[in-house]
């Protein structure tokens, strides 16, 4: 039988392992979708709305053709668990990026979606010692603390 801090310690692990999977769900659809009309998304969407800015077409092109990759790779790497502490910073990084563009053309309601979404992946970030549902050998282990002696 476990004690109760076994039970809140597992409550803990589980919380952030459904929110990590849950983030891990929100990338691999919007990657998954938006690789499936690629083409579309970077001219039919991405360069005439975001094609208004200061930004150049250059960068729109690279980054709209990157991205569905990018957010692919994360949400299979979040539901799986590989390095999942890297693999949330990527997706806040991702996730600042496209509240940086909603920002440029006033879609402020768009932002505070992805601000949502920004805290969700916060929230699992520090939750991360908790999480016990991840891939063992993980590439990204931190180094072994020093120890003095």
């Amino acid at each position: 039988m476990m004690n109760t801090d076994e039970r809140a310690s597992r409550a803990k692990g589980l919380a952030a392992a459904l929110l990590r999977w849950a983030l891990g769900l929100i990338f691999l659809v919007g990657g998954v979708a938006k690789l499936c009309m690629l083409n579309g998304f970077v001219t039919g969407y991405l360069l005439p709305t975001f094609g208004k800015t200061f930004l150049p077409a250059s960068l729109l092109t690279a980054y709209g053709y990157a991205l569905p990759f990018v957010e692919t790779a994360i949400g299979v790497l979040l539901l799986i668990g590989v390095c999942p502490v890297a693999t949330l910073v990527v997706a806040g990084l991702t996730l600042l990026s496209l509240a940086f563009g909603q920002m440029l053309i006033q879609g402020q309601a768009v932002v505070a979606n992805i601000m949502l979404y920004l805290l969700m992946t916060a929230a699992a970030l520090y939750g991360q010692e908790y999480d016990r549902c991840v891939c063992s050998r993980c590439c990204c282990k931190p180094a072994a603390k020093k120890t003095d002696g």
